[in-house]
């Protein structure tokens, strides 16, 4: 049998009760763990995306596309966070592959929403999400690749440590080139 500790942990918290053994086995009945390899594929764009996804160990990157063949970043999730397409059920526009070795526990629409029930804090934490997705999305057209770099750095510097320049580059929307220059720079005013 997996084991579920880190779920149940997650869910005493959000719940602010202990969980009894019949929570438990419900947990169980409507997650699934999961792992996928380094640069494992969970998802592609034109495909139903039915899952949402919370790490127990990695790293995660959901992107996009572009006509041309370039990837952008649009999220990265690590452990104790969550991962999907928010218009899921739904065709999804995006790619999510694993960074980093991942084990994560997903469940499909139908669980996640017999959960939001009994645990509300569940959806507000997902609500959190969309709010932090489109603070990104202001973020990336109202200031400079620089302001969003030093944000990351400040805000997750763990993530900056874990993620290779390139996915960095793109995610702030410049090439891998810029962001050393970005980097550079940073260093010289430190100094």
């Amino acid at each position: 049998m997996d084991d579920f500790s880190l779920l149940y942990s997650y869910f005493t918290k959000i719940g602010k009760r202990e969980l009894t053994e019949a929570d438990k086995a419900q947990i169980h009945s409507v997650f699934r763990k999961e792992q996928f390899k380094k640069k494992g594929r969970v998802f592609n764009a034109g495909e139903e995306n039915t899952r949402h996804y919370y790490i127990e160990k990695g790293l995660l990157r959901m992107y996009i596309i572009d006509q041309s063949g370039k990837e952008f970043n649009v999220l990265f999730a690590k452990e104790r966070q969550w991962l999907g397409d928010l218009a899921t059920p739904a065709v999804t526009s995006y790619f999510m592959d694993a960074v980093e070795n991942t084990t994560v526990f997903s469940v499909d629409e139908e669980g996640y929403s017999l959960l939001t029930k009994k645990y509300p804090a569940l959806g507000a934490y997902i609500r959190r999400s969309y709010i932090f997705l489109q603070k990104r999305f202001v973020s990336i057209l109202s200031k400079t690749a620089e302001e969003n770099y030093e944000e990351l750095l400040k805000n997750d510097p763990d993530l900056v440590q874990r993620l290779p320049q390139y996915h960095i580059s793109s995610y702030l929307g410049v090439t891998p080139v810029f962001l050393s220059k970005i980097i550079a720079k940073i260093s010289r005013k430190k100094t």
